[in-house]
């Protein structure tokens, strides 16, 4: 917890390095970032932008895969999950230069806007996504869906109807995983962005070259923020989950 206190104390006092007191209390440092630094309202746009649709994405496809390998309903089901959890080995610096090779010169030239910074995202937390949905989708046993066709639905109606509901909470629990991972991503970001597709992870960047503590500290503070309401979120469900 020190460097959570740390930084709150760096994003309201004038100098990070003097004396706290009452007299070098200030929000200098929170003006000039919300009020004044240009970056940031387009930073945080881009940051959520990307955030919301690597985690709608991410978690509509490792929950296809997901029940492709886990139900073992495709050949090659063990090559599904590991090409889903394959990308944990890749570095994500590794991964951007990958991207920014193949994604600069015709036939389709990506780089410059939000779509290669989204596939950098996608990919990168493709494992954690997948995971979490294997795991939820392992709690629900088969013989449930067996069930239902016995009955006379079909395997899509089996799937709405039992194990949807069942696997609702991992669902949502993945999904706020995959935005925490994707908003707070910087390996990979640091070699696609633009000046029009700056995160807030890269802001926070762009201010250290200049040493600027004070509001790097403020937009921590706010990563900080995000995060802990996520986590609540997630723990909410999980709980509720678990009762």
């Amino acid at each position: 917890m020190l460097p959570c206190g740390v930084l709150l104390r760096t994003a309201f006092v004038r100098n990070w390095s003097a004396p706290l007191g009452l007299a070098s209390l200030s929000i200098e440092h929170w003006r000039f970032v919300f009020f004044e630094f240009s970056q940031t309202r387009l930073a945080f746009q881009n940051t959520f932008v990307l955030g919301v649709a690597a985690a709608t994405a991410g978690t509509l496809l490792v929950t296809i895969v997901g029940f492709l390998s886990v139900r073992q309903l495709v050949r090659g089901h063990r090559y599904l999950a590991f090409l889903a959890t394959a990308p944990v080995a890749i570095p994500g610096i590794v991964l951007a230069v990958g991207l920014f090779l193949s994604y600069t010169h015709p036939p389709l030239i990506l780089y410059g806007t939000l779509s290669i910074i989204f596939l950098a995202y996608l990919t990168k937390e493709l494992p954690v996504g997948y995971q979490q949905i294997a795991a939820s989708l392992k709690s629900v046993h088969p013989e449930l869906e067996d069930a239902g066709r016995i009955f006379g639905a079909n395997r899509l109606r089996a799937l709405l109807d039992i194990t949807a509901p069942l696997v609702r909470n991992g669902v949502i629990a993945t999904w706020m995983f995959i935005f925490i991972g994707s908003i707070r991503e910087l390996s990979a970001t640091i070699l696609l962005f633009t000046a029009r597709t700056k995160t807030i992870s890269v802001a926070m960047f762009d201010l250290r070259e200049s040493n600027d503590w004070g509001p790097i500290a403020v937009l921590s503070v706010s990563m900080l923020v995000i995060t802990f309401v996520m986590i609540v979120l997630i723990n909410r469900f999980t709980q509720r989950k678990m009762e």
